[in-house]
């Protein structure tokens, strides 16, 4: 059984392409879920969703400068104090986790993943960093979370689609997300 998420809506997006590429490959073997843009409940959502095993966990978000698929290399233990979530709130305090390690890699087979999209097609290119907005604490989160499970885990940023491309890098259609992001779970699959 596979995890996939994506998020809601934020920073003035009338939709969240993660959340629909996950929907889309919503099937008997893979869960989704919707993440919430808010520092106070991504945690409890994490945890929630991870009271029951799962065979990997992968995490999707948005990035408007992206123009392939990217799965992120690095979580770092570092939230932007400037940047407000969907709530208006912004962390308290830097780190994701207090006293957490300075970073986690993701366990997801990244190489063969992203072999895997564009082999379908898809182009797409490993990421060094997930940021530090809330796809990065999601991501850091979701590592430390499954540490000690050893369940492979990452975090997957997709561009975004024509629709809401706003001057980043050229968008992807949701088709291709869709082909690209379901040929990288067919990789965890094997």
């Amino acid at each position: 059984m596979l995890l996939v998420t994506g998020f809601e809506p934020f920073g003035g997006l009338q939709r969240n392409p993660s959340t629909d590429v996950a929907q889309a490959l919503a099937s008997g073997d893979v869960v989704t879920a919707v993440l919430p843009v808010e520092y106070r409940e991504i945690r409890k959502s994490l945890e929630a969703l991870l009271a029951q095993p799962f065979d990997a966990a992968v995490l999707l978000g948005v990035a408007v400068s992206r123009s392939v698929i990217c799965p992120e290399r690095v979580a770092i233990n570092f939230r932007d104090p400037t940047r407000p979530d969907n709530d208006g709130q912004v962390p308290s305090r830097p780190e994701v986790v207090e006293d957490g390690p300075d970073a986690y890699f993701s366990t997801l087979p990244m190489d063969d993943m992203v072999t895997a999209s564009r082999a379908a097609g898809v182009p797409a290119a490993i990421s060094v960093s997930a940021g530090s907005y809330l796809c990065n604490a999601a991501f850091y989160l979701v590592r430390h979370l499954l540490d000690e499970s050893k369940t492979p885990a990452g975090f997957i940023h997709l561009p975004p689609t024509p629709d809401l491309a706003s001057g980043g890098g050229p968008p992807m259609a949701l088709d291709d997300q869709i082909r690209g992001v379901g040929a990288m779970l067919d990789c965890l699959r094997r």
